[in-house]
């Protein structure tokens, strides 16, 4: 690994019930670069990144063994604070999940929850992420309005502000354009593409188009397993593996 890691999966398998998941997943995830995971469907892409802030915890037939090392420490270990885990890991999902109130009580929702309460460092703090996410221009004077009452592109950045306002040290992207449209989806990518300077970014995507447009680094899964994993130069131009090259051009999907 040719950039440093604050991220590492060590021997990481998931089962549910009897169905072996993932197996055996080992990777180094490059700090402030995006990380794409690609694969078929079914191959166990979102299974691996809800492993990585334990979201599977909430899955009751979910078995997870092995290690996620986060700034060296496993978030697995016996004890740890979840809370702590899910605040260095934000999620974009793949449907905007704003919460019932205001655009700025959305951003503002995570701080008050660790305690902030002041209101003009709570202005600041809205502002600041709502510039990050590219809304600020767009919602600056409906800051009252309902979440509910943005387009659906506006409130997946809405939702990348909240995300980005318990100040994370990994944004993990699930499928985060599917919903959607084309312009939307752009705005989305430009973001991260910027946010990336100062967060190691995670992303599931099944568009390799998409692949191409955001990756520093590709990992391709297949039936659970990682089959090949670099610099997206090398594993999307001249995969080593011929799985690699068969989903990438088309024989597989």
């Amino acid at each position: 690994m040719d950039r440093p890691s604050s991220l590492q999966i060590k021997n990481l398998n998931v089962y549910f019930g009897k169905n072996h998941v993932l197996k055996d997943i080992n990777l180094q995830i490059p700090e402030k670069r995006i990380t794409v995971i690609i694969g078929p469907s079914g191959c166990g892409k979102t299974t691996l990144l809800k492993s990585l802030n334990r979201l599977l915890d909430e899955q009751d037939e979910a078995r997870v063994e092995g290690q996620v090392l986060v700034d060296g420490q496993d978030i697995y270990q016996f004890g740890i604070d979840v809370t702590q885990v899910r605040k260095k890991m934000g999620l974009l999902s793949q449907k905007p999940q704003v919460l019932p109130m205001s655009i700025y009580d959305n951003v503002a929702f995570g701080p008050r929850l660790l305690g902030l309460r002041s209101r003009a460092a709570l202005d600041k703090l809205v502002e600041k992420y709502l510039q990050l996410a590219g809304l600020w221009e767009e919602v600056k004077n409906r800051l009252s309005d309902p979440a509910g009452s943005l387009s659906i592109g506006q409130q997946q950045r809405l939702c990348l502000a909240r995300g980005l306002a318990i100040e994370p040290e990994v944004i993990l992207g699930d499928e985060p354009t599917s919903a959607l449209d084309p312009q939307s989806s752009r705005n989305v990518e430009t973001q991260l593409l910027s946010l990336k300077q100062n967060y190691t970014i995670i992303l599931v995507t099944h568009i390799l188009r998409q692949a191409r447009r955001l990756a520093d680094y590709v990992a391709f899964l297949y039936l659970g397993e990682v089959i090949e994993f670099g610099p997206a130069s090398e594993v999307l131009v001249s995969p080593k593996d011929p799985r690699t090259r068969a989903y990438i051009t088309g024989e597989i999907s």
